[in-house]
């Protein structure tokens, strides 16, 4: 990752999300992007179930592969990360004026004892928090994916 140049090489695996974690996925590569420019091509996505109640995240997962969405990988997340005020304002907040749990699809890791987990970021207490979310849980509308606009 060149950060310099604001560029995300999301062909590599990001980095493990801790100690004794595995990424035992990562798919969605677009090459080498530089965010200042594929963020205006990319929007949060709430699948329509969601939006009436929730759904479970390995339905969720299935439904993105089966559908060929491009959702955004870890390394995006990772960059961000590094680089907080890149990522958009109006990402803080969702249309209900609750906070938003934005979540990278692209990559699912592996815990230590074998449960696997999504990475998201959220706008908590005046800060970007950025964390992990189990697969296995209900996704509902506060949880949004990041995917590149069709």
């Amino acid at each position: 990752m060149n950060t310099e140049a604001n560029q995300i090489d999301t062909d590599r695996n990001p980095n493990n999300y801790g100690d004794l974690w595995t990424v035992a996925e990562n798919w969605s590569h677009h090459g080498v992007i530089t965010w200042l420019e594929m963020v205006k091509g990319v929007e949060l996505f709430l699948d329509p179930v969601q939006i009436e109640g929730s759904i479970r995240g390995n339905d969720l997962f299935e439904h993105f592969k089966e559908k060929n969405t491009e959702v955004l990988n870890a390394t995006v997340w990772e960059y961000l990360k590094q680089h907080p005020t890149e990522i958009p304002e109006e990402w803080k907040i969702g249309a209900k004026g609750n906070a938003q749990y934005i979540f990278f699809w692209g990559t699912i890791d592996r815990s230590p004892d074998g449960n696997l987990y999504v990475r998201y970021m959220s706008w908590t207490g005046g800060n970007w928090v950025f964390s992990n979310y189990l697969l296995g849980g209900n996704w509902h509308e506060d949880f949004p994916a990041v995917v590149v606009k069709k």
